[in-house]
């Protein structure tokens, strides 16, 4: 517990807070003002502490103005070092202290807090020339193809381009993150307090906002799901006293206006997606209302909420319910607005119905043989719900109800033919020629929305009527009847509408024509089985027509006779195959209920493997599961041991801090540069700037003491110019006497030398027997001497020697005349023989003193 801060009081922290940021050391009054915010968080109180210290500590533990003044401060110096972590936990430490007392403090901290916030980020994206949409998503740091650009972005040519825009990025991007985390600390901080409960939809509209002018994708989407987890929370807790309550309802209008905002970004931004998530949300919210109270949702709600509803429905493609939608909006709207406008949005649904293609209230069939017709009759329940249907809408129903409304009558003349194109005309050689007309009349109006959707719907109409007419056609008429495409998306749509089944029909190219087959495969309206039914009229027609005539112009008996013949031949046929036929049928009964048990046995088997392949994809999931947790576990203990490599770097920089410290050197780099600045740097830094400093002090020293030589410069060069004259004296006469001092020097030596050795040979020396040096030599001979015979003693020199350790008194010593043997030998042999005679003496002799002495 530090003693400083326990007693401190607001006042305080704050003045001290304004001296800091009067030196510019913004990040210690930060410091100081989130130490005083959190300190009741960090006492340990005991009964006896808190009786000691109620009377001292009053004035800490009760909101005051000047803690509000604290937060404020607090809050602008987040915003200028952009440190979103220190808000968070200001702004929850405060609304504690708060919100049972004035949260009126609390609303104004976080709006001067969100203004400031927003202020800056306006003012870095003026000052930014990037375009916003280059940020991927704000909850990354840096993204690494950002990375990657900024380290292969070498061109020459667009070199200070990429570094202008990479310095625009480094500008707008961290104010964006730091908005965008203020925007979600700020609803997290608010959600589920009644007391706040404007404030929270306020925020929540501003992120809104955010996203949609900074075009942030990303972000809006957790957003919404924010949004969707907090009503989920509020469900959840409806038991507690403080939270929202969903009976109440300026809460569900709230709500439901804020839904609706988030549905228009959604459009805004051309989500889809989340566009039909929201209008989910917009829904669900919209019932809540309703079931607390009917007269709570308006119908201008509904109409708004229809309108965008059947935008996002045509978005998705889905024409059916886009249609049914705008006929739910007409309904409400039509007893609302004036006849122009009613017949503007009767013109809007007709066309809207008018453009659903056929099949489109049915399951595909691709749905039927994937066997997922169970979800996606549960899709259109939901989407029925979604609109307030309580069936699926059908084209038919949908038109049989804009007939009972009234809407062809009320709406424009274009759209009034066109129905009547549509559902009662029966031209297929002229109907899309007709269409075609009131298609450009409606494209001069601006009613262009509908125009493609309604040349496909009018082209199928118009070949499925060709189909119940004609056997064959060609491409080039089809291309005259149906002019609304080119050759080639004319086959492709002929191609699309046999797939799905409208007509059956193939492409003949080598006759250039397409022939349509029996339609009992086709898909249709009750409208299509009329045209069938009247070609089917018109067949029988023609064959009873035919038959009338062949009968009028034949013979009666003889036509009589051989339809007799014809009726027993065909009687007796009959009882022939009458067998063969039933027992067909029966076969064909059991290859049907064989088929049937063939189906179901796949079926079942498909279930089966479809469940394995569940259990398999489960399995996998579990396992790789395990493997992310393996891996989150190895990261967490890797970051672990950093952490700890970093905590021991820290203290080994600090010890080296203090070592630094101790420096006289360090003062006046403090004294110069600041504490700030070297809290920041490198104890290794220091270190090189301390040498520096040393090394820039002997510089200093050695240009004070090249300035102090200079300046006596001519002094001593006067100096030597009398030493080199008195120099050249001494050495000319040094010269001069030179040779006489080495005759004198080399006469002494000489007559030193001739003395020593005429004493030499006065004194006495050790003797040797003869015997001694014949027993001797013979074996240290080198081989090519080995044969050579010795010297007789006679040959041998002796000399008298006083010596007490020669046993005879006299030396060995060799004739100065060779014996006459030793004339056969060669100069160098008689050499090494006396060298080898010498060794042996000089080795044989005793220590006395005259062992110096030379042979």
């Amino acid at each position: 517990m530090r003693s400083s801060n326990f007693f401190r009081k607001p006042e305080t922290a704050l003045q001290r807070a304004n001296e800091f940021i009067s030196v510019g050391k913004e990040r210690d009054a930060l410091q100081a003002l989130h130490d005083m915010i959190k300190d009741r968080r960090h006492r340990v109180w005991t009964k006896t502490h808190e009786q000691i210290m109620m009377k001292h500590d009053r004035r800490h533990r009760v909101w005051t103005k000047t803690h509000e003044q604290i937060m404020m401060k607090h809050v602008e110096l987040c915003v200028i070092l952009r440190n979103s972590a220190y808000a968070k936990d200001a702004l929850f430490q405060y609304k504690a202290l708060t919100q049972q007392v004035n949260v009126k403090s609390l609303e104004q901290v976080l709006t001067h807090f969100l203004t400031l916030a927003e202020r800056r980020t306006d003012d870095a994206q003026t000052a930014s020339k990037e375009k916003v949409e280059e940020i991927d998503d704000l909850d990354q740091a840096d993204a690494p193809e950002n990375l990657l650009l900024s380290l292969v972005s070498g061109a020459v040519t667009q070199d200070r381009m990429d570094r202008a825009d990479r310095m625009d990025r480094a500008v707008l991007s961290p104010w964006l993150r730091f908005l965008w985390d203020s925007y979600r600390n700020c609803i997290d901080l608010l959600r589920n307090n009644a007391m706040v409960e404007q404030l929270y939809h306020q925020i929540a509209r501003q992120s809104f906002k955010f996203c949609a002018r900074y075009q942030r994708r990303t972000e809006f989407r957790k957003l919404c799901d924010i949004l969707r987890l907090h009503l989920s929370q509020i469900q959840k807790t409806q038991h507690l006293g403080h939270v929202v309550k969903l009976s109440s309802i300026d809460s569900l209008t709230v709500m439901q206006e804020t839904r609706l905002i988030q549905l228009d970004t959604a459009i805004q931004m051309e989500l889809w997606k989340e566009a039909y998530r929201s209008a989910e949300d917009l829904h669900g919210m919209m019932q809540l209302s309703k079931d607390k109270d009917k007269r709570m949702v308006k119908p201008t709600s509904y109409v708004n909420y229809y309108d965008k509803l059947a935008l996002v429905f045509w978005k998705g493609g889905n024409s059916l319910f886009h249609a049914a939608a705008l006929l739910q909006k007409f309904i409400i709207y039509k007893d609302m607005k004036n006849e122009e406008e009613a017949a503007d949005q009767a013109t809007c649904v007709l066309l809207a119905t008018l453009s659903i293609p056929d099949g489109s209230d049915t399951a595909s069939d691709l749905t039927k043989h994937l066997d997922i017709e169970e979800q996606h009759i549960a899709n259109v329940r939901v989407l029925s719900n979604l609109i307030r249907l309580p069936i699926a809408p059908t084209r038919a129903g949908i038109l049989k109800e804009c007939v009972r409304l009234g809407i062809p009558d009320i709406a424009a003349a274009p759209a009034r033919k066109l129905y009547n194109y549509f559902e009662r005309e029966f031209a297929p050689l002229r109907l899309a020629t007709l269409v075609n007309e009131q298609l450009k009349a409606l494209e001069a109006g601006g009613q262009d929305n509908y125009v493609e959707a309604l040349r496909h719907v009018i082209a199928t109409k118009s070949l499925k009527q060709l189909s119940a007419i004609y056997d064959t056609l060609s491409l080039e008429r089809i291309h005259k009847v149906i002019p609304f495409f080119t050759p080639m998306a004319l086959e492709r749509f002929l191609v699309d509408i046999a797939k799905h089944r409208f007509v059956k029909a193939h492409i003949d190219h080598r006759e250039a024509c397409v022939r349509f087959t029996s339609p009992e495969s086709t898909s249709g309206t009750d409208g299509a089985q009329g045209v069938e039914t009247i070609r089917t009229h018109l067949e029988d027609l023609f064959v009873q027509l035919r038959d009338t005539t062949n009968i009028l112009d034949a013979d009666q008996g003889h036509r009589f006779r051989l339809a007799k013949a014809k009726l027993d031949r065909q009687a007796e046929i009959y009882h022939h195959c009458k067998d063969q036929d039933y027992d067909r049928m029966l076969n064909r009964r059991r290859r049907i209920e064989s088929n049937k048990e063939n189906t179901e046995q796949q079926r079942l088997q498909r279930a089966q493997k479809a469940q394995q392949e569940a259990a398999r994809l489960e399995e996998q999931r579990r396992k790789e599961e395990y493997q992310r947790l393996e891996i989150e576990r190895a990261e967490s203990e890797r970051k672990r041991r950093a952490a700890d490599q970093q905590e021991v770097e820290r203290r080994i920089r600090m010890e080296k801090m203090k070592q630094i410290q101790a420096n006289p050197i360090y003062q006046t780099i403090v004294k110069e540069k600041g504490e700030e600045a070297l809290k920041d740097m490198d104890p290794e830094a220091v270190l090189r700037e301390q040498r520096e400093r040393l090394d820039a002090e002997r510089r200093e020293q050695q240009t004070k003491q090249h300035l102090q030589e200079k300046k006596f410069d001519h002094m001593i060069r006067a100096y030597h110019l009398e030493e080199m004259k008195i120099r050249k004296a001494m050495s000319e006469e040094r010269a001069a006497t030179l040779p006489a001092i080495f005759d004198a020097y080399e006469e002494r030596r000489i007559r030193t030398l001739m003395i020593a050795c005429a004493n030499r040979f006065r004194t006495p020396r050790p003797t040797r027997t003869t015997t001694g040096a014949q027993e001797w030599l013979p074996g240290r001979l080198p081989p090519q001497l080995q044969s050579v015979p010795s010297p007789a003693a006679s040959q041998w020199n002796v000399l008298p020697c006083a010596n007490a350790h020669s046993p005879t008194g006299s030396v060995l010593f060799p004739l100065r005349t060779p014996p006459a043997s030793w004339t056969t030998l060669g100069v160098v042999e008689q050499l090494l023989l006396l060298q080898f005679a010498r060794i042996f003496v000089l080795r044989r002799q005793p220590k006395t003193a005259c062992s110096g002495a030379r042979i």
